[in-house]
């Protein structure tokens, strides 16, 4: 299973959805992006934290941003807009 790095509730506020007939969806995006923002911040050390309510903001955001670009435009799986700065800094570079 995923680690997700924000709940469905969080989500959902971010996106500002009240209903739940694209929860199914919207955690899907969660899941989606959690995998994407952990293979980019790759020195960060996962087993410090219990996802998702021991996850620095920087990462939460990370992961809502993606997910609001992918419920803006359910074509794109591109980052958020702002998100790969945040995850540079986070990031291992191979040498």
């Amino acid at each position: 299973m995923v680690n997700e790095f924000v709940t469905l509730a969080e989500a959902k506020d971010y996106l500002r959805v009240d209903h739940e007939e694209e929860d199914a969806i919207i955690q899907g995006m969660i899941w989606a992006a959690s995998d994407a923002v952990k293979d980019v911040a790759s020195d960060v050390d996962w087993d410090e934290y219990n996802p998702p309510f021991d996850v620095p903001y920087r990462l939460k955001l990370a992961v809502l941003t993606r997910v609001a670009r992918m419920y803006d435009d359910r074509h794109s799986m591109e980052a958020g807009k702002g998100e790969l700065p945040m995850l540079t800094p986070l990031r291992k570079l191979e040498t």
